[in-house]
């Protein structure tokens, strides 16, 4: 076997065992979070406007209580460096249009997310949370999805 072949062969293993290790570490930090209503999640506005957001996706840290996300945004998406709390208060959840992230998206959101909106007083944010965290997310909430 040539020196090339043998070096893909090795490349593809060490990716799949890197992602397969990135996948559990993630799996054990939201069971962490999860088990004191947090979560690791993505928000952006879609319409309107609300303080410390904007049209650009912004991962960060939220803890959940009935109608309210409060959201700590990260820099650059590295978990220790940490912008201003947001408070969002939710008087809506629209689940009518729930999607995965699509096209350039997934450059800035976990394409393992599942996006729903979250209507506020003063405006109309999407809100990717990793699919199988979203219904528990959702009753957190404690809102009536339409």
């Amino acid at each position: 076997m040539s020196d090339i072949i043998r070096i893909l062969i090795v490349a593809i293993a060490g990716g799949g065992i890197a992602a397969g290790i990135g996948v559990m570490v993630q799996r054990r930090r939201a069971r962490r979070l999860q088990r004191v209503d947090r979560l690791e999640c993505s928000v952006r506005v879609v319409t309107g406007t609300h303080d410390g957001l904007s049209e650009k996706w912004w991962a960060g840290e939220a803890t959940l209580s009935s109608g309210r996300v409060h959201f700590v945004p990260f820099v650059g998406a590295v978990r220790f460096l940490r912008r201003k709390a947001v408070e969002i208060v939710v008087d809506k959840i629209d689940v009518s249009e729930r999607r995965s992230p699509k096209g350039r998206e997934v450059l800035s959101v976990d394409p393992g997310t599942d996006v729903v909106r979250l209507v506020t007083p003063t405006a109309t944010l999407e809100w990717a949370v990793l699919e199988r965290q979203m219904t528990w997310a959702l009753d957190r909430l404690s809102l009536t999805a339409d």
